[in-house]
């Protein structure tokens, strides 16, 4: 009798479990609640900065959501440093998102002084990347234009 509860008990978990997993799944791939596009549509500018390659992809989701949410935003930036920078060249699963997902309200920078100690050229990288002379330089000159920076 009790093998038989454990075991229902375990179902009834598993089953929880899966429907949270599905749910937030889904949920990525809602638009943004009313409410906090009303409060985005105050800062036209945003940044992100960046240095994992998962970052850089949630990034582009993120991007993704704030147009299908109709945010009003101008620019949005994605600032890249450090050895994910190596990621970047032409042929790489990084180099195609960036070339799939240009648009003229995102703008990618990439920093100059992790370039040259990685050894990768401007020419390595896809033709939308920007290199900037150093990461941190760029973040603070867009953060004083009004942008809204975010670094995680």
């Amino acid at each position: 009798m009790k093998l038989a509860q454990l075991t229902k008990c375990i179902s009834i978990a598993l089953i929880a479990l899966s429907s949270l997993t599905l749910s937030a799944q889904s949920s990525n791939q809602k638009a943004i609640d009313l409410e906090m596009v009303n409060d985005l549509n105050k800062t036209p500018y945003m940044a992100l900065g960046l240095q994992k390659e998962r970052h850089i992809k949630g990034a582009f989701k993120f991007f993704d959501r704030l147009l299908k949410s109709e945010v009003n935003f101008e620019n949005f930036e994605i600032v890249i440093w450090g050895g994910v920078v190596a990621e970047l060249k032409q042929g790489t699963d990084l180099s195609r998102l960036i070339n799939n997902n240009e648009h003229q309200k995102l703008r990618i920078s990439v920093c100059k002084q992790a370039m040259k100690r990685l050894k990768v050229t401007e020419k390595d990288l896809p033709q939308s990347v920007i290199p900037v002379e150093n990461a941190f330089s760029r973040l603070l000159q867009i953060q004083a234009k009004g942008y809204n920076v975010i670094i995680p």
